[in-house]
């Protein structure tokens, strides 16, 4: 399907019911994305990736549609979503969410063009509930520096009704300086003297501490060191880890590689200690601000007091800097020692919004009981609590879990 609609604001709305990178103006979306400073979720690589692996192998009933908005010949937002139906018990609920997005992805910035925020929010939202019969928007999880969480707001009461706004967690910014020595400077001096101790514990013997960037040539290679890394250290505190929680994570994480380092949007960052690999990192980057998101350090006793993740943080910081980073996104989720070397705990908002319709506000009333009480018994009490003490293997996440997650 392919829908053409103007408003009174002269804006041209299109929507195609296909994803953003099999659209004939896959460039111009892809240079409109990067300059409107958006999230790297939104490039069509990404998508193309993520429709890979979380489109209807995934969940049959997902099917993408891409919104393209401009003004005259100039383009002035683009968004892709993802709608599909949910189960509210006996109750189908439409639901369009951001396409490319899950629950550990921080959306700072939509791909909108400034002073268009409320048109194309409006106009958007607008088409999903009223065209596409979608009772329930789902833009989580927006954070609070996100520039267009105002505008979101701002549509309660304008035929649409905002069902959720709340924050019960947050992701870590990293605002790093111009360089490294200011970086330094504005840590406390007992953090200082800690990276201090733990790089002369890790080469008291002479070894020699070096960072190693994959190439795409090397990616993959790097990739099956990260997932075994990443693995035994979560295997070693009794939990799966990343790749056995979400079930199709290791192929999404790798095809993102693939596809995104060619372009240099994205690498794997290595510390190693001689011949020994202490710690890895995956990268995301586009326009000076990097997604930090899954790693992973060595959990042999040896390194039990050195510190690896500090000292691999402050390497790759030092790093970024001389690349003109400006901004990590460090993950969801609060760390300690991420917050203790320069990062700041941001809240995070689930934004869920539904028309002011009955039949359509009840539906979207029920599948917010449904997927807490989902969340509630199934994640809190089951998964993060009964099975670890039953000390049964750690199993994937259940899709239907990762669906609700609005």
């Amino acid at each position: 399907m392919r829908d053409v609609i103007s408003n009174n604001a002269d804006i041209e709305l299109e929507c195609v019911e296909i994803p953003a990178h099999k659209l004939s103006i896959q460039a111009s979306w892809d240079s409109f994305v990067s300059a409107s400073g958006a999230e790297i979720y939104f490039l069509s690589d990404w998508q193309s990736a993520w429709w890979d692996h979380y489109g209807k192998t995934f969940a049959a009933s997902r099917h993408p549609v891409s919104y393209i908005l401009r003004n005259g010949s100039e383009l002035v937002g683009v968004l892709p979503f993802c709608v599909e139906t949910l189960w509210a018990g006996p109750i189908p609920v439409r639901v369009a969410r951001l396409a490319g997005v899950d629950p550990n992805f921080a959306v700072m910035e939509l791909p909108i063009a400034a002073g268009y925020e409320n048109t194309v929010l409006g106009a958007i939202i607008e088409h999903l509930t009223d065209h596409l019969k979608c009772s329930v928007v789902s833009l989580s999880p927006l954070s609070e520096r996100a520039g267009q969480l105002e505008n979101l707001r701002a549509l309660n009461g304008r035929g649409l009704s905002v069902l959720r706004d709340i924050s019960t967690r947050g992701h870590t910014l990293m605002t790093l300086p111009d360089t490294f020595d200011a970086f330094m400077a504005s840590l406390s001096k007992s953090r200082r003297r800690e990276v201090r101790r733990d790089i002369k514990r890790l080469t008291s013997a002479g070894e020699v501490l070096r960072t190693v960037s994959s190439t795409p040539e090397t990616v993959d290679a790097m990739m099956d060191r990260f997932i075994a890394l990443h693995t035994r250290q979560w295997e070693a505190a009794g939990k799966g880890g990343h790749f056995s929680d979400w079930p199709v994570a290791a192929a999404f994480y790798r095809s993102l590689m693939q596809r995104l380092s060619p372009k240099g949007h994205a690498a794997i960052d290595e510390q190693w200690r001689d011949e020994t690999l202490l710690s890895s990192q995956l990268r995301y980057t586009l326009n000076g601000k990097v997604l930090w998101w899954l790693n992973a350090r060595e959990v042999d006793a040896e390194f039990a007091k050195a510190g690896l993740g500090r000292v691999g943080l402050v390497a790759r910081v030092e790093e970024l800097i001389d690349q003109d980073t400006h901004l990590i996104e460090a993950g969801a989720g609060e760390y300690e020692y991420k917050l203790s070397y320069g990062g700041d705990l941001v809240p995070l908002y689930n934004i869920v919004l539904a028309p002011d319709r009955a039949s359509a506000r009840l539906r979207a009333h029920a599948l917010l009981l449904w997927a807490d009480a989902l969340h509630f018994f199934y994640y809190r009490v089951w998964f993060l609590k009964v099975r670890p003490r039953l000390g049964t293997r750690p199993n994937s996440l259940w899709s239907s879990w990762i669906r609700m997650q609005l």
